[in-house]
C-alpha cells in the first residue's frame, strides 16, 4: 500500500526541526507539527533495559552530557541526560524521550507520515538488535502508524531480515548506492525497498537524472536529503525527478516548492 501524500513532493523534518532545535527531541517534534510538514523522521535506539528512546548517534556523547554507548545505558541513566544545552541555553534541561512518549505526542496527528529509522545493527549487537526492530515494529502496530510509515536502517542486512519477517506491510527505506548499507547484503536493493535516498558525493550533491529514473523503473520512490538550503540544489533534484525531501530546515524547503506550486 503506497502513502497517501498531501502534496506533490512531501517534506520530511529531519529529527524534528532539527536547525533550531535540539534533534530528536519533544520540543523539536512539537515544532514540526506547528509547521505542518508532511512527515517525521526520528532515530530509535534500545538500552540496556528494553525500552526504545529517540538519539541518532551511538554513543550519546554529542548531543547530552554524558558519555557511552546507549545500548549499554538503562532508561534512568537515558533520563538522567540533558540533551537541550549543546543546541542553547533555551534548551537546558530537554531530556532524550521515549518512542512511548513519541507516539503519545502524534497519536492525534492522523495524517502525519513517519520515517523510523532502526539504529541497532546485527554487525554490532547481534540478536539485540533484532529484538530492538520487533519492538519498534509492536509499538507502531499498537498505535496504528505501521501503514503510515516507513522502516529506515542502514543495515542492509537487517533490512532483509525485515522483509521476510513482515512482508510488504512494511516498506522499507534504503540508501543508494546499497554498499553503504554494510556487508553481508544478499539481495538487490531495489527488489524490496519502497523508497531510496540518493546520495551523491560532497562535490555533486544531486546524482545524475537516470539514477532517479532507475529507482523509479523499479516502482521505488526517489527521495533525497541536502545539509544545506541551496535553492540549486532543491531545483536540480527536482528537475531530476526526486519525489520527497528530507530536510534540517523543513519550513525553508516548504516555502521553496511553494513558489513552484509543489507544496501547499
Amino acid at each position: 500500500m503506497k502513502l497517501t501524500y498531501k502534496n506533490t513532493i512531501p517534506v520530511a523534518a529531519h529529527r524534528g526541526n532539527s536547525k533550531y532545535f535540539p534533534e530528536n527531541t519533544l520540543c523539536a517534534f512539537r515544532s514540526a507539527i506547528a509547521l505542518d510538514v508532511d512527515m517525521v523522521e526520528i532515530d530509535l535506539h534500545m538500552t540496556s533495559d528494553g525500552v526504545l528512546i529517540l538519539m541518532h548517534d551511538h554513543l550519546v556523547d554529542r548531543t547530552t552530557d554524558g558519555t557511552g554507548l546507549i545500548r549499554e545505558k538503562t532508561l534512568a541513566e537515558m533520563k538522567a541526560l540533558d540533551a537541550g544545552s549543546w543546541k542553547g541555553e533555551e534548551f537546558i534541561g530537554e531530556r532524550v524521550p521515549t518512542f512511548e512518549e513519541f507516539l503519545e505526542l502524534f497519536k492525534d496527528q492522523k495524517e502525519m507520515l513517519f520515517n523510523v529509522e532502526l539504529k541497532d545493527y546485527p554487525a554490532d549487537s547481534g540478536e539485540f538488535a533484532y529484538r530492538s526492530a520487533e519492538l519498534a515494529i509492536r509499538m507502531m502496530d499498537e498505535y496504528g502508524i505501521t501503514e503510515r510509515s516507513v522502516i529506515n536502517t542502514w543495515s542492509g542486512e537487517l533490512n532483509e531480515w525485515l522483509v521476510e519477517k513482515y512482508g510488504d506491510r512494511i516498506k522499507i527505506h534504503a540508501y543508494s548506492p546499497q554498499e553503504r548499507m554494510g556487508s553481508n547484503q544478499k539481495r538487490f536493493v531495489y527488489t524490496y525497498a519502497y523508497c531510496v535516498c540518493l546520495f551523491g558525493v560532497a562535490e555533486k550533491p544531486v546524482v545524475e537524472k537516470k539514477y532517479f529514473d532507475f529507482a523509479k523503473s523499479y516502482g521505488v520512490e526517489p527521495w533525497v536529503f541536502y545539509r544545506n538550503e541551496d535553492p540549486a540544489l532543491y531545483d536540480e533534484a527536482i528537475e531530476n525527478g526526486a519525489m520527497l525531501f528530507t530536510a534540517n530546515d523543513p519550513k525553508w524547503v516548504m516555502e521553496h516548492l511553494r513558489k513552484k506550486g509543489l507544496h501547499k
